[in-house]
């Protein structure tokens, strides 16, 4: 039985309620009490986390509906066996983590008025000489496990400031198009974080077209909250003033400063971070049968843990 507390302030609590059906104590305990049985029970989960941190992430995430849920966290789980190379081994003190947090790709500045927890990404700081597309997305795939443990991110969301001054065609060619495929799915079904916005600035021409192929695979609900300047200037206009780093030409944050900050907090984490590979394991073949009950859906299509998550492996291990 769960023994979990709220404990957030008045407007995580109000943004709960009205955004994720979160009602109240009652309506909670009794959904993590549901998601933990249906994970016991489950024959295709060999290891799951069943504390109540992780499974409210989940809830949050599929705003309580308890059945969605736990269809996530097979999702999440079958990621992390197919996929170990993006998921395991996610040791923050050794190379090639360690390097990608020294040029600080990804930032969290703070949160917004409306409880959003803001993430800056400068994506010319990954060094597309050294790095491959395995690395990038192991850090990323860190990243987003430690910030989805955070009651605040999973309740008010995530709002995306990626700043792509510099991006070169390099980097871009780290990925094929099957790897963007995933990498969507990834963000948008699979890891339980909710994106409220994303605001691209300086986008250059040449990847103009690989957005708008990446755009493809995401929810016309996601398009719309997608926003693309063609100057610094023009995205600061939609971003607290708090929240905009100096080197921007803002006065409060010092990017360097939350850099070491974030730093800390995940080498505090290595042991949790890679106790996670054991904790979190499926038996792929078998849930896979089960995400399989029905070969088509009402319109003659393929059903959409197939031809998303699933069908994005099979073209990846392809490639």
């Amino acid at each position: 039985m769960s023994t979990y507390k709220f404990t957030l302030s008045e407007q995580f609590r109000t943004l709960a309620k009205e955004e994720l059906r979160e009602a109240d104590d009652a309506v909670r305990l009794d959904a993590i009490n549901q998601l933990r049985d249906w994970i016991v029970k489950n024959p295709a989960i060999k290891h799951c986390r069943t504390d109540d941190v992780f499974l409210l992430k989940f809830l949050r995430f599929r705003k309580f509906a308890v059945h969605q849920a736990g269809e996530s966290i097979e999702r999440y789980l079958a990621a992390r066996q197919k996929m170990p190379q993006w998921f395991q081994g996610t040791d923050p003190n050794a190379d090639p983590l360690a390097s990608i947090m020294d040029d600080c790709p990804i930032t969290v500045l703070g949160r917004d008025d409306a409880g959003r927890t803001v993430i800056f990404i400068r994506v010319a700081s990954y060094d597309a000489e050294t790095l491959t597309q395995d690395s990038i997305m192991r850090y990323v795939m860190m990243m987003l496990d430690t910030l989805t443990e955070q009651e605040e991110v999973q309740i008010g969301g995530v709002r995306i400031w990626m700043d792509c001054t510099g991006i070169s065609m390099k980097f871009v060619s780290l990925f094929h198009l099957s790897e963007y495929a995933t990498m969507i799915d990834l963000m948008t079904k699979t890891m339980p974080i909710r994106i409220r916005q994303i605001h691209s600035v300086k986008l250059p021409k040449f990847a103009v077209s690989l957005a708008n192929f990446a755009l493809t695979f995401t929810s016309q609900k996601l398009k719309e909250r997608i926003v693309c300047h063609h100057t610094t200037l023009d995205a600061r206009a939609q971003m607290p003033e708090p929240l905009w780093p100096e080197s921007f030409g803002g006065t409060a944050l010092n990017v360097d400063t939350l850099n070491r900050k974030m730093r800390k907090q995940l080498e505090g984490k290595r042991e949790w971070l890679l106790s996670l590979d054991e904790q979190l394991q499926i038996d792929t073949s078998r849930s896979a049968a089960l995400w399989n009950k029905s070969e088509t859906d009402a319109g003659g299509a393929p059903p959409e843990i197939e031809s998303g998550m699933v069908g994005s492996f099979r073209k990846l291990n392809v490639d």
